[in-house]
């Protein structure tokens, strides 16, 4: 699999989407139980997801090429 074929660029793309959620939604649990407050409690969750979206798309692009 080298990624390099619109449908396995789709089906990587939806892994890095969903796993970049899952971390996001983590994050957010996480400072909620923490007791901060809900503008903290979303851009922590905004920040993770953007982190590993990013990161993921970057190791994604490094990988196939």
């Amino acid at each position: 699999m080298n990624g390099k074929s619109p449908s396995q660029r789709g089906i990587w793309l939806a892994i890095i989407l969903l796993a970049s959620l899952g971390v996001a939604a983590v994050a957010g649990a996480l400072f909620h139980l923490a007791g901060a407050a809900a503008p903290t409690v979303m851009g922590a969750s905004g920040a993770a997801f953007m982190g590993v979206a990013s990161l993921g798309l970057a190791a994604h692009r490094f990988i196939a090429e």
